[in-house]
This record gives structure tokens, sequence and C-alpha cells, in this order.
């Protein structure tokens, strides 16, 4: 017995080396019985805290990611959807002031165009396109020389009445097709309402018992200062000797273009005055149906066409 102590101090002290060295390598085999997942074992020897450490920057590298893209290697911003409507301003399209250049423009109203001679040609209505080329002066107002795109095909280039159109810069081409259509749908109304607005005055002066005599003095009175400003002009570029005759010519016109003026006013002002006595029978614009329906109508069109809706 005198053996006992050292031989179990020393089986103690190499069971429990074995235990360190065995319980390791006999791991996988544990894990396999009890159908649990097994680390490598080069990943449990030495290597636990530094493996831990690995795997939790991993983890917060891409939840780092996830919540802001690399500026570097990231997508492209996401592109608008083919339905979406680019606001017309963003691509240089809006209402053209006198510092800028037009391109092109639409037509707000029924208007009468002219050749490049002067000539009639005829009436256009509102809501029609046309591209711009340049501005003019006549003896009616100033034009603006334009080639009119009435269904798409181009005309002759033509003056129109710059009052009756709407000019602006860039180009509508760059316009989509839906504000496009908006566009001339809500002109083509501007159009309408302001026919309505003139068929409805027409019809409310007519009752006018001086309507006739009224009409007739403001026609001859603007035939006379039209004839007197051609005149003027003539007498400007003429010789001596024709200067001299256009100057008697004008002067008896001036005697007559007072007369006429005068005529004018009175008439203008019996025209008036049963207008102001007759107010209630006259048709307010503001409340008529079709007016009333078609502004409506207006209105929900230019939410597509900010910008270019007057």
């Amino acid at each position: 017995m005198k053996f006992f102590w050292p031989i179990y101090l020393l089986t103690g002290v190499v069971g429990t080396a074995g235990l360190y060295v065995a319980a390791p390598l006999a791991r996988p085999y544990v894990a396999a019985v009890f159908g649990k997942r097994s680390v490598a074992p080069t990943e449990a020897q030495g290597n636990g805290s530094s493996g831990e450490l690995r795997l939790k920057t991993e983890a917060s590298s891409s939840a780092r990611e996830s919540e802001s893209p690399d500026p570097i290697g990231s997508a492209a911003p996401a592109v608008a959807d083919a339905g979406d409507e680019v606001s017309p301003a963003r691509n240089g399209i809006v209402l053209a002031t006198r510092t800028d250049k037009p391109t092109w423009g639409i037509t707000s109203q029924r208007t009468t165009t002219f050749g490049l001679d002067g000539t009639r040609l005829g009436h256009v209505s509102g809501g029609i396109l046309l591209e711009y080329r340049s501005a003019r002066v006549s003896s009616i107002g100033n034009m603006v020389e334009s080639v009119l795109l009435e269904n798409g095909t181009p005309s002759a280039p033509r003056l129109i009445s710059k009052k009756d159109v709407y000019l602006f810069t860039g180009s509508y081409t760059r316009l989509s097709a839906k504000q496009r259509a908006d566009l001339l749908a809500y002109y083509t109304l501007s159009g309408k309402i302001a026919q309505r607005k003139n068929e409805l005055l027409l019809a409310s002066a007519e009752k006018n018992p001086y309507f006739s005599a009224y009409s007739q003095a403001y026609k001859a009175y603007s035939e006379q200062i039209e004839v007197a400003k051609v005149l003027t002009r003539k007498r400007d570029h003429a010789t001596e000797l024709d200067k001299a005759r256009l100057e008697d010519q004008l002067r008896e016109m001036k005697v007559a273009t007072t007369a006429l003026r005068n005529e004018y006013d009175a008439t203008h002002e019996k025209f008036r005055v049963w207008k102001d006595q007759h107010t209630n029978e006259i048709a307010k614009a503001e409340n008529d149906p079709d007016v009333l329906k078609w502004t409506l109508e207006m209105n929900a069109l230019s939410a597509s066409i900010p910008g270019l809706a007057y």
C-alpha cells in the first residue's frame, strides 16, 4: 500500500491530460450520435474567440451595406416609369417672354391666317400647333410668321395675329404623348369657349336697337383709318411732286375721318346706354352650360401640362 498514493495521483494526472487531448477529437463523433452540428476541428482549436469576432464583423459589415449602399459600386438611381410625366419646365418648355426666343406655339382661339404677302387665307381653330419662324408687324398689329401643323401636316409659312397664340421655348416633341394630347385638347376647348362667348355677345348685341347703326359706324371709321395709314406710308416714300398731292388728299381725309369718328361716338353712346339699361336681358357667358362644362374639362387637363395652360 505504500505505492497507493503515488499511483493514484499519477493516474489522475494522466487521465486528466488524456481527457484534454481526446475530448476535441471525440467531439465530431459525439455530435453525430446526438444529431448536433459539429464545428470543424481547425475552428475549435485555438480560434474560438477570433472566429466569433470574424463572424460578428462580417454580420455588422453586411448590415451596414444593406443600410447604406456603396457610393462607388451602388446601382444607378431608379428611372421613372414610362407612365410618369416629366414637368415641361424640366425639358426647357416654358412660356416665352420678351427676352426669350420662342420655337413653337399653339393657337388659343379661332384666328385668321394670312399669306406672307398679306393675302387672307382663311381661319384655323384653337388647339393648332405651329412652328415659330419670326415676328412681323402689320397694319393690323403684331403678327407671327409660322408653319402650322394642322393634323400633323406642315403648311406653307403663314402669318397669324400674335394675340391669338401662345408661344413657348424648347421643343414640343419633348412632351409625352399624353401631355401633347392634353395640350391640344386644352386649347381646342379654349377656342370653343372663346367662340361661344362671341356668339353670346353677338346674340345679346342684336337685341340692342342701336347695334346695326353702331356696327356700320365702326366699320366705316375703321376702314377710313386704314386708308389713311396706307396713304401716309406712300407719302413718306414719295417724290416731292407726289408727296404734295398725297398730303392734300390726307388733309381732305382728315375732315371726313373726324365726321366718321363723331358718328361712331354718337352711335356707340346710344348702344352703351341701352345695354346698361337692359343688363338683365343679356345672357352672361359665365352661366352658359357649355362654357361651364368646357371650363371644368380644361381645369382637369391643366394638371398634366403645368406651365403651359393659360
